[in-house]
């Protein structure tokens, strides 16, 4: 029997937060299985080897990476896209597309040797919008994989409580995740607690105003 086309590709759309706190050097311990990385250089390692795993498993699917919270912005360059003044603080650092070789060059270079000359690694003085962030990545998704039987949004970040008191904010995020869970896209989050504790309640959790009712915790 053959098989659905659609059921035969992944993408997943790695969204990683680049805040002060997250680019924060763990503090130096004696003990072996301490944090050595900041979260962000951690992030970009589990990416890395993401990648190469699906290029040796499953060389069909598709993987990108989209920064967020940077000082810089950029979506694409393509004819009559849009531009990347409308997702302001995002930076679509690898296109959703089944990686390439220079693709992963350039992960390799970020992730092993910090080599970063676009300075995307430099958090914005504001937090970007979560709304922006979600409406960005439902573009990559629509434009790039609209036949995958599997799409999935990864959102590492170490910060609970993006918007604070914000309800439109929050608002206007819960309608952009609404959109991607219409589209058949999974939203897992990946939190990052050093200290202290991630509280998935105040945006994340189902229940909340946020993200909840669309995110896997």
């Amino acid at each position: 029997m053959r098989q659905d086309y659609k059921t035969q590709k992944d993408a997943v759309l790695f969204a990683i937060d680049v805040s002060s706190s997250m680019l924060q050097q763990p503090p130096a311990s004696d003990k072996k299985k301490s944090d050595k990385d900041s979260a962000i250089a951690a992030a970009l390692k589990c990416a890395y080897q993401f990648m190469q795993q699906r290029i040796i498993a499953q060389p069909k699917d598709m993987m990108g990476i989209l920064l967020f919270g940077t000082e810089k912005s950029k979506f694409r360059d393509e004819p009559g896209s849009r531009s990347s003044s409308g997702y302001p603080h995002c930076y679509l650092f690898t296109d959703l597309d089944v990686p390439a070789a220079e693709d992963v060059k350039s992960l390799k270079a970020l992730v092993e040797e910090g080599e970063d000359p676009d300075e995307v690694l430099v958090p914005a003085k504001e937090p970007a919008s979560m709304a922006n962030v979600l409406f960005c990545a439902n573009q990559v998704f629509t434009t790039n994989a609209a036949n995958f039987g599997s799409r999935r949004l990864f959102i590492i970040t170490d910060n609970d409580n993006p918007h604070g008191k914000d309800k439109t904010a929050k608002s206007s995020a819960a309608v952009r995740a609404k959109d991607l869970y219409d589209l058949g896209v999974v939203i897992e989050l990946f939190p990052i607690s050093r200290g202290g504790q991630f509280d998935v309640s105040k945006f994340y959790d189902v229940g909340s105003p946020g993200l909840g009712n669309f995110c896997l915790c």
